[in-house]
């Protein structure tokens, strides 16, 4: 039994649970997790110095080690945008890691750090106070420094950074750059770290990135280190965040098996691999291949060579075009009915089951599953076939655990899987439909997620309407939904507990 230690990015279902659940029904591996007293609660950091603790005492129980720099350092995704560390409290903090290495070096070590991400809108959920007032400017900001450094900027474009420099309150200004620059740091040291052996893989996720701006300054310089140390084989640098704990999960199956899976892409549009997502930096073809990669995969050239089929349903706009999940479906952008043909990407599905697992990555739309879609796939009952599904959050969220859980269950029956079931209630009936409702009865309730008897009306909703879905759609094995609940008291996602009904 190959043993896995995880240290998570954060507490939340998709970072904390997911690996659990996979490694729960795919078999062959045994995931050490730490203690949930131990993580944090969005702003609220994990116990650092207690992780650190808990490193020191498992690690040497693992095979392979799966860690996020982020929660060693800063104590979480949220925290890596709210600390004031320096870089040295932060060097410190990452030298547990040299540490670890001397004592236990038979220990296969596959770390993530992520580059901190820039939204290009106003709020101050997951970012410092004054992003509710200035983050659509400061990401401005980034974007047209990024192009000035790059000489992309137009004429009105210098003009429009000089006033924007000029407006922004320098404390705000100074604060943002300042913890960039920490973060950046620190990237640059795992790039060290990996250089000198300490770790064994390293993959820098960009984390909600566009073509210009912060992150992409960033990767930049980052890859000129990775480079100038000839690592560009061992550090991977592409768009995604919190699907990376899954990847590098199955990247240490794979590697203990001696395997690399080969994974053939088919898309539901001519455009798919060559749009560029909401949210991201690169077409949606190439961020596929490095995460397989990073996966411990390989892009397949035909079916007939290919271990499992990964179904994309693609974008066929990019950027802010790219449709929403929970919008009506015949609001989409005109090109979602002209570029792709969704009955010959069914055809063409229901054609491979039977002779390889298959495997749905529905990235259509950002923030959940495409509604026209799944109901063609139900209505022919194809749902019980997926080897696995997902469409969560980011194209890179979604399509990263969707390729780690194929791998991970590569011999194992389609039907069996709770995982996947678990992917099609949430990212399908409560991403694009229940979670729209849900909000609609809030307001009507007068009630918010504020922890008590009206998130527990809210919760028992959404469970009823689950519930519903379950029933009147045929899903991967036989299910019952335990509880509801919200993770970070908020309507953007949920914490699901199923289990097997056989």
């Amino acid at each position: 039994m190959v043993r896995i230690l995880l240290l998570p990015l954060d507490e939340r279902p998709c970072n904390a649970r997911f690996p659990e659940m996979m490694a729960q029904e795919c078999g062959g591996y045994e995931l050490i997790t730490p203690p949930r007293e131990l993580l944090g609660d969005q702003k609220r950091p994990a116990r650092v110095e207690g992780m650190a603790q808990w490193l020191r005492e498992n690690f040497g129980d693992c095979d392979y080690a799966v860690l996020s720099i982020d929660m060693l350092v800063y104590g979480g995704i949220v925290p890596s945008r709210l600390h004031q560390l320096d870089e040295e409290e932060c060097e410190a903090r990452q030298g547990l890691l040299r540490q670890l290495r001397a004592e236990h070096p038979e220990v296969r070590v596959f770390a993530f750090s992520l580059i901190l991400r820039a939204p290009a809108y106003n709020s101050a959920e997951e970012e410092p106070d004054y992003y509710e007032t200035y983050g659509a400017r400061l990401c401005r900001l980034g974007v047209l420094r990024d192009k000035r450094e790059r000489g992309a900027a137009s004429g009105a474009e210098a003009e429009e950074l000089q006033a924007l420099e000029r407006a922004l309150p320098a404390a705000v200004t100074e604060d943002f750059c300042g913890r960039r620059a920490v973060n950046h740091a620190v990237n640059k040291r795992a790039v060290e770290l990996l250089h000198q052996n300490i770790l064994d893989f390293l993959v820098i996720p960009l984390d909600d990135c566009a073509e210009y701006g912060w992150a992409a300054a960033e990767q930049r310089a980052l890859r000129a280190e990775i480079l100038q140390a000839g690592e560009s084989g061992r550090v991977y640098l592409y768009s995604g965040a919190d699907e990376v704990g899954c990847v590098l999960a199955a990247r240490a199956v794979n590697h203990s098996r001696g395997r690399m899976p080969a994974v053939y892409l088919q898309y539901s549009s001519v455009y798919g691999p060559l749009v560029t997502p909401k949210y991201e930096d690169r077409p949606l073809g190439e961020n596929l291949k490095w995460q397989i990669a990073a996966a411990g995969g390989r892009t397949a050239t035909s079916p007939e060579v290919a271990d499992l089929i990964l179904m994309v349903n693609a974008p066929t706009a990019g950027g802010e075009q790219m449709a929403e999940a929970g919008t009506k479906t015949a609001l989409w952008n005109a090109s979602y009915a002209g570029c792709r043909c969704l009955p010959d990407f069914v055809a063409s599905l229901r054609a491979y089951l039977g002779e390889k697992p298959v495997a749905l990555a529905d990235l259509a739309a950002a923030n959940g599953g495409d509604d026209e879609l799944m109901r063609m796939l139900a209505r022919e009952g194809l749902l019980p076939k997926l080897a696995s599904y997902a469409a969560w959050n980011t194209a890179a969220n979604a399509a990263g655990t969707c390729i780690a859980h194929a791998m991970l269950r590569l011999g194992t029956a389609p039907e069996s899987s709770v995982f996947t079931a678990h992917r099609i209630l949430e990212d399908w009936a409560y991403q694009a439909d229940i979670r729209q409702c849900a909000a609609e009865l809030a307001k009507k309730m007068g009630c918010t997620l504020d922890r008590g008897d009206g998130e527990n009306q809210l919760a028992a909703f959404v469970r009823r309407e689950l519930e519903q879905y379950a029933a009147r759609w045929a899903l991967p094995g036989s299910v019952c939904i335990e509880r509801v609940e919200f993770p970070w008291h908020r309507f953007f996602e949920i914490s699901l507990f199923l289990k097997s009904a056989l």
